[in-house]
């Protein structure tokens, strides 16, 4: 034999039994382990070093650790990892229901439910129903989070055996929940965030000004009839007496704040929708065609399904109930345009949503119009500077939130359905915002 030969086989020798001594050295310290297969699945889940092939055999083998008396272990690591990703998350702005959202959307139900439970453990250890503003208990009950003292590692194991999966499955989502964290963008703040929350001291919901908003509750019973209803003219109707309401409604509140004097700046607010799956681009072009006519800047975090909408707070209600009521017409016009496979295909319905809502913008600039002059007479020439500053005050607020803006297009892949919701927009109801003054 060769000395080349011997040297390589001493190599060989040596590589074999480094292999060996590290199996020998897992079973002896599975914490390290944990944390250096924890860390490596989280690179191989999300972000610019994503590798399913790599995911896979790192989920293996926390799998074969899971079953070989290393729970424990495992579940401790991942359990502070999970809260370390809930603090980051919700101290860069993200709330409850947002964060549910855009996992939901990215991975699916199974990861969405890990989410709901580590917002459980952060929910308990910051004390979040006693201590956090109105609205984020409210996302709390909605996701049905109670007021418990679980901790992480115990809302981890609940969910593993909700789930009754496979190992390789749990741990997926897992890895796929942490990686997806460590990558979140920073959302403005729309709430005091957690280290900000004053123990036993929950802060109640930002007061809105202006008329009671028992009007808003009685403009969105008449929208939801108008909706619900198959006789035209009663339709019609109801229409007219919700947009009369929303009308006076939105100029009036505009007229009190000039009379107050306050800073417009001031009361502009910052809000953000979720945006469900399918064909979400299209539904953003509809809210930002409403946007555009009611005086409030949109902005689409397409990665995530979120919309931040910035704004007056009466513009903001009657934009999202505008969007709202269109939304529900675009999808029973759409049902009833889609009668055949073609009309059933997702090329078709997504140019459907896109011709509706290119017509919508159309109809509601020239109503916009039509109401900037019927208002002008109610109110004289003082309307036209006072809507002029909240505009203006308007996009000064979106600019320093948002300074780098990119606009985006939309390219239509059906005719058939482009003409199809370009008819269904002819006859859309524009109830739901203050274009026009009924007489």
């Amino acid at each position: 034999m060769s000395r080349n030969s011997q040297q390589n086989r001493a190599a060989r020798k040596r590589k074999k039994q480094q292999r060996s001594g590290t199996r020998h050295h897992r079973e002896f310290r599975p914490d390290f382990d944990a944390e250096s297969l924890v860390f490596a699945g989280i690179e191989f889940a999300f972000g610019p070093s994503a590798n399913a092939e790599s995911l896979r055999r790192t989920v293996g083998q926390l799998a074969e650790l899971d079953g070989s008396g290393s729970t424990a272990a495992l579940l401790d690591r991942a359990s502070q990892m999970l809260d370390a990703s809930m603090d980051h998350a919700f101290d860069s702005g993200w709330q409850p229901a947002e964060l549910v959202h855009a996992v939901r959307r990215e991975f699916g139900a199974r990861t969405a439910r890990l989410t709901v439970a580590a917002i459980g453990s952060h929910a308990s250890r910051t004390s979040a129903h006693k201590s956090a503003p109105e609205p984020w208990r409210e996302q709390l009950d909605e996701l049905n989070i109670g007021p418990d003292d679980a901790p992480a590692r115990g809302r981890l194991s609940a969910w593993r055996a909700a789930e009754n999966a496979e190992p390789t499955d749990t741990w997926t989502a897992i890895l796929s929940l942490l990686g997806f964290c460590s990558y979140l963008i920073p959302m403005t703040p729309l709430m005091a965030t957690p280290p900000n929350w004053v123990a036993g001291a929950a802060a109640s919901r930002p007061a809105k000004h202006g008329p009671e908003p028992k009007v808003l509750s009685r403009i969105r019973g008449l929208l939801a009839k108008a909706e619900a209803t198959t006789f035209a003219e009663e339709a019609a109707t109801l229409s007219a007496k919700a947009q009369d309401l929303m009308t006076r409604y939105a100029i009036d509140s505009a007229m009190v704040d000039a009379e107050a004097h306050t800073s417009l700046s001031d009361q502009v607010v910052t809000r953000r929708l979720l945006v469900d799956n399918p064909y979400p681009e299209a539904k953003v072009q509809l809210l930002n065609c409403v946007a555009d006519s009611n005086s409030v800047r949109v902005l689409w975090h397409q990665r995530f399904g979120l919309v931040s909408m910035v704004g007056m707070p009466i513009d903001l209600d009657l934009c999202e109930m505008l969007f709202t009521s269109l939304l529900v017409q675009a999808s029973h016009a759409m049902s009833e345009a889609g009668g055949d496979r073609v009309k059933r295909s997702p090329s078709f319905r997504r140019s459907f949503l896109l011709a509706f809502a290119s017509r919508i913008g159309e109809r509601l600039a020239i109503a916009r119009e039509q109401a900037g002059r019927d208002a002008s007479s109610q109110y004289g020439k003082e309307l036209v500077p006072i809507m002029t500053e909240r505009t203006e005050a308007v996009g000064s607020v979106f600019e320093k939130q948002f300074p780098s803006v990119v606009t985006t297009s939309h390219s239509v892949t059906n005719a058939h359905g482009w003409q199809a919701g370009r008819v269904a927009a002819e006859l859309a109801d524009l109830s739901g915002g203050r274009e026009r003054i009924a007489e």
